[in-house]
């Protein structure tokens, strides 16, 4: 019996330390952390691909130039001289394109223009039919520049057209 309670004794004390040891030896690992998207603007391109402007009447003398800036394509510019009878009009159109590289939609917003002459000038913008862009998809911008009344001096108008491109995933 003695020897019984002795290998019973052992048994235990074995039993014992292994599931003291499995309880020991145990240790949970985690790992935390977080993940990060930063946006890029290189993503989300919108850049002015061409330009064209015609004057009415056709017969006016007047001189027009439309051109995209060859340093930054988000720019271009107009310039109108020599408009000289009332209603005469100078029409310039300038095309938008998406070129993101990502499947990122341009929603364009309606223009906002300001000029500096409105007693001689009146000034209008508008956006084509197409408003949302998706890549490589083209979108126009009209911009129209209309004597209001002659005058026997020289009148300039500063002109500015800002028509913001929202990203929208597609």
């Amino acid at each position: 019996m003695k020897k019984r309670t002795g290998i019973l004794g052992v048994l235990i004390a074995i039993l014992v330390m292994a599931v003291g040891y499995a309880a020991i030896t145990a240790i949970p690992l985690q790992i935390t952390g977080t993940g990060t998207i930063v946006p890029d603007q290189d993503n989300f391109q919108v850049i002015f691909v061409d330009e064209d402007h015609e004057i009415t009447p056709a017969t006016s003398p007047a001189t027009l130039t439309a051109e995209i800036d060859p340093s930054d394509e988000t720019k271009a510019t107009l310039s109108v001289t020599g408009l000289n009878m009332t209603n005469e009009t100078a029409t310039f159109t300038f095309v938008v394109q998406n070129i993101s590289p990502e499947n990122i939609i341009a929603d364009l917003q309606a223009p906002t223009l300001t000029f500096t002459n409105e007693e001689y000038f009146d000034v209008t913008a508008e956006l084509g039919a197409e408003t949302e862009i998706g890549v490589g998809e083209e979108a126009t911008i009209t911009v129209t520049v209309r004597v209001k009344k002659a005058t026997l001096d020289d009148i300039t108008s500063d002109i500015t057209v800002t028509v913001n491109a929202n990203p929208v995933l597609g």
